[in-house]
């Protein structure tokens, strides 16, 4: 089998991998293959469905057209212009802001049980196995008991994703096989390692909160968050620089759990493509030439 040549690794960010449609849709645009794709948490769901159809328009199309039917992702308008205050993910984002103790309550393990992410990620994708993919896609996730990293690679696609999405306090985790599993950024939040093992060429895709307002008064939540930020964003920026090339869209320093800015995310996405692709082109073209005459050696 012939090695994949370009490896697409997008990393997790809950409401801002919205940028990772707009990365996906400047690619195809250009004229860049991806070979395969590894994700973690919105990453992995991203990259399924672009696994699944090749087609980052029918990506688009999926959000805005489940943004009308399905109950967690659809209901809300604040994907689009607008806003229904009544909508799942207005009142998840509102228990987020408003309610953060219950994700340290001792006598809850979440604030949404796994079974309403689990028909959100069907809503969106109609595939059920690895088998129904048009290119390799690996998955990741985190146990919390062995702190190690779970790749998926094969068997059932929408458990895995499922997996991947459930982010630590928020989605129930999955417990089974005595194991704790959650979201794949806990641990690998942008998996371009998994990528370097199977590909010529690894692309990353960072769509980290980087850009952070002033703390200004201080209280045990503005500490918190601003401690787990730091932490993820060293983690994510070590990993990054393990590509060949890192696409940065600017994510507007938008929260994992504010998803009113999906039209401004995509085109941070399309931006960050569109002001970096010449290098890209020129680095794939000499990484290609390279890889020609080591094969025309060999022969």
């Amino acid at each position: 089998m012939t090695q994949p040549f370009l490896g697409l690794a997008l990393g997790g960010g809950g409401a801002r991998g919205a940028a990772h449609i707009g990365v996906l849709q400047q690619l195809h645009r250009d004229g860049i293959k991806i070979d395969a794709v590894a994700g973690a948490s919105a990453g992995s769901l991203i990259g399924a469905m672009y696994a699944y159809s090749l087609d980052p328009f029918w990506i688009e199309e999926q959000f805005r057209k489940n943004m009308a039917l399905n109950p967690f992702t659809a209901a809300s308008k604040r994907f689009l212009n607008g806003r229904n205050p009544g909508s799942i993910l207005d009142q998840i984002a509102k228990k987020v802001s408003d309610h953060f103790q219950m994700m340290m309550s001792l006598n809850r393990k979440s604030i949404i049980k796994r079974q309403l992410l689990q028909d959100a990620i069907s809503f969106l994708l109609p595939a059920t196995t690895f088998d129904d993919l048009k290119i390799p896609l690996k998955v990741v996730s985190t146990d919390l008991e062995s702190c190690e990293d779970i790749i998926h690679d094969k068997g059932d696609l929408v458990e895995a994703l499922v997996q991947s999405c459930s982010i630590p306090g928020f989605v129930a985790p999955t417990e089974q096989d005595n194991r704790v599993i959650v979201d794949g950024g806990v641990g690998m939040p942008i998996p371009v390692p998994v990528l370097k093992e199977d590909c010529v060429f690894t692309v990353a895709v960072d769509i980290s909160q980087y850009t952070l307002e002033k703390l200004g008064k201080t209280n045990m939540l503005s500490i918190t968050q601003r401690a787990e930020i730091i932490t993820s964003n060293r983690l994510k920026a070590k990993l990054a620089q393990e590509a060949d090339f890192v696409i940065q869209p600017d994510t507007l320093g938008i929260h994992w759990s504010d998803f009113g800015q999906f039209d401004a995310l995509m085109e941070k996405g399309e931006l960050a493509v569109s002001g970096s692709i010449q290098q890209l082109k020129t680095i794939i073209n000499k990484k290609q030439t390279v890889l020609d005459g080591e094969k025309e050696w060999l022969s």
